[in-house]
C-alpha cells in the first residue's frame, strides 16, 4: 500500500447515487471498495480488482453479513480515508396506515445497519487518526411531510447521529458529516407519483431536477482536504425547498 494511495468504501455502490458516488471516487484516483446486496455489471465493469478496487457484499438487514463485510474491507486495506454510507431504502405512507413492521425494516437497513458498519469501518480510521464519514441523509427527515414517518423517521435518526459521531470521533481525527437531498433522479424517485412530484416542485426556490451527479459533487468535498475543518454539519442539497 502506498503512501500516496487514498482508499474508500461506499455502501449501496449498486446504482443510483452510490454508483455516482463510486464512479467519481474511481475517476479522482482512489482505491475502492464498493458494497453491494446483489453487485450489478455495470458496478463490476467499473471496478476491476487488477486496479485495486474490491465489491463486498453487504445486507444491511443482516448484523451477521454486516460484520463480514467489514471484515472483507479490513483485509482489502488497512487504511480507510473515506466511508459514504449510502445504501437505504424508501416507502411511504400515511401514520395510521403505517406497519411496525415496514417502520422497523425502514429504520433497520437506512439507520441501524449503516451505524453497525460504522462502527467497524471507523476503527480503521480511529487506528490511523484520520477519516472522513459521509451519510446520506434525506430533506424528508428534516421536514414534516404526510406520509413520509418511516422513511423520514430513519433519515433523521441517521442525520442526528451523524452530530453525535462528529462529537465522538473528532478527537480522533475523524470528520463526519452527512449531505440531506431532496428528490434525486433515480429508481427510487420514480416510485414518487406525479402530484408529488409537482408539490416538490412548487416549495422550490431552483428550477431543474437533482442528478446522482450532484450529490457525488457534494460527497467529493466533505472526503477531500476542501472541508478539513467541516465536521457535525448535515447539507442540503436541494433546489432551495421551503418547509
Amino acid at each position: 500500500m502506498s503512501e500516496t494511495e487514498t482508499f474508500a468504501v461506499v455502501t449501496g455502490a449498486n446504482r443510483g447515487i452510490g454508483l455516482a458516488i463510486t464512479r467519481r471516487l474511481v475517476a479522482e484516483g482512489y482505491r475502492v471498495a464498493a458494497c453491494a446486496r446483489q453487485p450489478s455489471d455495470a458496478l463490476a465493469e467499473l471496478l476491476p480488482e487488477a486496479a485495486g478496487h474490491v465489491i463486498v457484499p453487504l445486507d444491511l438487514r443482516r448484523d451477521e453479513t454486516i460484520s463480514e463485510a467489514a471484515r472483507a474491507v479490513m483485509k482489502w486495506s488497512k487504511r480507510i480515508d473515506a466511508l459514504v454510507n449510502c445504501a437505504g431504502v424508501a416507502s411511504g405512507s400515511l401514520f395510521a396506515m403505517t406497519r411496525m413492521d415496514e417502520m422497523r425494516d425502514l429504520f433497520q437497513v437506512n439507520t441501524f445497519g449503516p451505524l453497525l458498519f460504522t462502527q467497524y469501518i471507523s476503527r480503521i480510521m480511529t487506528r490511523n487518526r484520520a477519516g472522513s464519514i459521509v451519510n446520506i441523509g434525506s430533506t424528508a427527515g428534516l421536514l414534516a411531510d404526510p406520509g413520509t414517518l418511516a422513511y423520514g423517521g430513519s433519515k433523521a435518526a441517521l442525520m442526528h447521529a451523524t452530530r453525535v459521531l462528529a462529537t465522538e470521533l473528532g478527537p480522533s481525527g475523524i470528520r463526519v458529516n452527512a449531505i440531506a437531498p431532496a428528490v434525486v433522479e433515480t429508481d427510487m424517485a420514480a416510485q414518487m407519483d406525479d402530484a408529488a412530484r409537482a408539490a416538490l416542485d412548487t416549495r422550490s426556490a431552483l428550477p431543474g431536477r437533482i442528478q446522482p451527479d450532484d450529490v457525488a459533487d457534494l460527497v467529493m468535498f466533505l472526503v477531500s482536504a476542501r472541508s478539513a475543518k467541516m465536521t457535525g454539519q448535515v447539507l442540503r442539497l436541494d433546489r432551495g425547498l421551503m418547509s
